[in-house]
């Protein structure tokens, strides 16, 4: 009988165990982080030193490799989504790490991968009556989900 009770005793121990060590691994998760940026007036019609690779029209014959989540091949490193959430009514030219991600439309959200790691975020608005107005460039570690939120 107390062979029971002591096999019983050490069973409850190790599911308690378990379960904390389970707990403790999910709350070591990394949270989604948010970052929130004003715009800013642009200080001159010269080339901007944030825009590596500009926005280009389509090319028919493009060969455009698919990402890993879309069945494409499968990379060394993690990937990252940046979510830009436009809280303005302007179209804004969205920019990681110098090369065009996307044009985000007014209150709108697009998402883009990027490698786990630093990233520079940086947003451009022309505007056909008046100097044009950017965000960022904001440099921050990405990991996971990381929204940034373009306010006016």
């Amino acid at each position: 009988m107390r062979v029971k009770a002591t096999l019983l005793a050490l069973l409850v121990t190790g599911c308690a165990a378990a379960c904390l060590t389970v707990a403790s691994a999910q709350a070591q998760q990394p949270m989604g982080k948010t970052v929130e940026v004003k715009s800013a007036l642009s200080r001159g019609a010269g080339a901007d030193e944030n825009i590596r690779v500009a926005r280009t029209p389509n090319k028919a014959d493009a060969s455009v490799p698919a990402p890993t989540s879309k069945g494409g091949e499968k990379t060394r490193g993690t990937t990252s989504i940046v979510h830009v959430d436009n809280r303005t009514n302007w179209y804004i030219d969205i920019y990681l790490d110098g090369s065009y991600c996307s044009t985000i439309g007014p209150w709108g959200d697009i998402y883009c991968y990027v490698g786990t790691g630093n990233t520079r975020m940086y947003g451009h608005a022309d505007f056909v009556d008046g100097p044009a107005r950017t965000w960022g460039p904001t440099v921050d570690y990405v990991d996971g989900t990381y929204i940034w939120k373009l306010l006016p």
